[in-house]
């Protein structure tokens, strides 16, 4: 066991190998694990540790690159009152040990002391030429991203260019998860107005941005695009982009095609029936054209999800998402990650713990100026509360105009949808205090309901669509408990006596029912959530 005397510390510290469970003094994180642990100072009297990166090897007073024009100062006790408390090259908290210029006020952590940037960068990605670093504070503006600078930029002195240090090595060109072709880094962009797709704000052409050469309209800030949660951290300069057929179908003749998840028929290009449901999203269809099966299997594919592409990327994860059928389901439920709901048609996954329904999968902004006056778009994968359901901790949809937030369960309902309770089509609609027709409870005018413009019935959202809006009627599970045969089937609540739910006891309300199954046992459900309390 070593003992070392270090000039900021008034005991003999112990230098050894093993764990800090507690926290480093300095960073407040621990060190080691009990696969390998890692070095450590210790000091018994004070009965405290720190991580030999956190603390200064350096005399009380160094000269730093980043700072030539005057010595910096250790200090031991963190910032003055007077300095914003981030340090000045990486803008992390200081915390105890900085080197600081009482001048100047610039400020580095113990690990910017120990490992200065380099002076001189020979082959940087963002610029043809060496740069060098400008020992002194100067107010710049970043020619790579386009974002203000206050501290040592790299200069370009012949082309009059000047970096943050971080923006030296953006890579060329990469995937985002908010586009499916490849972006590339360039600066200047061509003259003209763009908008970022990522944070929606303005694009100042003249300096640095990621943009698309087969969408002229697609264009990303350079510090949106290479977010940790946009891109997937792989430079893709300099390899062949595969083209990937996406296209789910075979056209066979005109308004005859083959679909991939139904190759035993073709299928045919109709309009409007009733009564029937899309294989892919489970949805009644209406009026809209769609494709049915030519061999009156009752396969039906609204034309839209017909078209779905086979792969496709999506601003909640960072992997490509690949389209599965549901008969791969084999009576499985899957939940989506975005919305909550269960899925028992086509589904999106990224091959590890993603699932997304095709509507969520499909949904990368929303507009329904009668609902609000903006359009809303996922910016962030900041959680937040949605205003049509009032529920929290969710991802949303916002609106970059003012304060405004839309979960993906409420952006993806229908706009108008049919009923049993009302013989017109009801509107999706906000603002007004009433009461619901199928459960003859008020409504709450903060939250969406559905109405009819011509008879005023109001409902709630929950009551027309239940939990099972993305539940194909049929859809049926075979299972086993506890030596049990178990067969659960959804069923249309079509009938003129709705059925008593065997777990809550009150009349099923919701569109779909559910028929439970247990040897020679029946029982009828309202939801998936009853289903669950009943057979816990």
């Amino acid at each position: 066991m070593e003992y070392v005397s270090l000039f900021w510390h008034e005991h003999p510290l112990c230098y050894k190998v093993g764990l800090i469970a507690d926290g480093c003094e300095e960073c407040h994180k621990s060190i080691g694990n009990l696969v390998a642990w890692n070095p450590l100072y210790e000091c018994s009297v004070c009965k405290i540790k720190w991580h030999p990166s956190c603390v200064p090897s350096s005399p009380e007073i160094i000269n730093h690159p980043c700072h030539s024009n005057h010595p910096l100062e250790l200090r031991l006790q963190g910032p003055p009152h007077y300095a914003n408390g981030k340090c000045s090259l990486c803008q992390h908290k200081l915390s105890s040990f900085i080197y600081h210029c009482e001048l100047c006020d610039f400020n580095v952590d113990v690990n910017c002391a120990k490992n200065p940037p380099p002076v001189t960068v020979d082959h940087p990605k963002c610029h043809e030429h060496a740069l060098t670093l400008m020992g002194r504070d100067v107010s710049f503006t970043c020619n790579a991203c386009g974002t203000h600078g206050e501290r040592n930029p790299y200069v370009c002195l012949p082309c009059s260019l000047m970096f943050h240090y971080d923006c030296i090595d953006l890579p060329h060109v990469i995937n985002i998860n908010r586009h499916d072709h490849r972006i590339s880094h360039a600066y200047p962009l061509t003259p003209g107005d763009r908008i970022c797709e990522v944070c929606r704000g303005e694009i100042t052409w003249r300096y640095g941005a990621y943009s698309c050469e087969k969408c002229s309209d697609f264009s990303v800030h350079s510090l949106c695009a290479t977010r940790i949660d946009v891109w997937d951290g792989i430079e893709l300069e300099g390899t062949h982009e595969e083209e990937v057929d996406t296209m789910p179908f075979k056209v066979i003749e005109e308004g005859v095609i083959n679909h991939l998840f139904h190759e035993e028929h073709n299928l045919l290009l109709v309009d409007g029936g009733e009564g029937i449901h899309c294989e892919a999203c489970a949805h009644t269809i209406s009026s809209e054209k769609h494709y049915k099966c030519m061999d009156e299997c009752g396969f039906f594919l609204h034309k839209k999800c017909a078209n779905l592409p086979l792969r496709k990327r999506h601003g909640l994860t960072t992997r490509v998402l690949s389209l599965h059928p549901g008969k791969e389901n084999h009576g499985r439920l899957y939940s989506c990650y975005a919305c909550g709901r269960v899925v028992s048609g086509f589904r999106y996954e990224d091959g590890e713990d993603i699932v997304l329904d095709v509507h969520c999968a499909s949904l990368s902004w929303f507009r329904n100026p009668k609902l609000h006056p903006h359009a809303l778009f996922l910016t962030t994968l900041d959680r937040g509360t949605c205003v049509a359901c009032d529920e929290t901790d969710v991802y949303v949809l916002s609106c970059v105009e003012c304060e405004y937030s839309l979960d993906f369960k409420c952006a993806t309902l229908q706009k108008v949808i049919k009923h049993r309770c009302d013989d017109h089509f009801l509107v999706l609609s906000c603002g007004e205090k009433d009461w619901c027709t199928i459960c003859e409870a008020e409504t709450n005018p903060e939250k969406w309901f559905y109405t009819c413009y011509d008879c005023g019935v109001v409902c709630h959202v929950d009551c027309v669509i239940g939990d099972s809006l993305n539940i194909k009627p049929g859809f049926t599970f075979m299972g086993k408990l506890e030596g049990l045969k178990l067969k659960l089937e959804a069923v249309l609540n079509d009938t003129n006596s709705r059925p008593l739910c065997s777990c809550c006891g009150s009349r099923c309300r919701f569109p779909i029912v559910y028929n439970l199954s247990l040897s020679t046992f029946e029982s009828f459900h309202c939801s998936i959530e009853c289903i669950l309390n009943y057979l816990e």
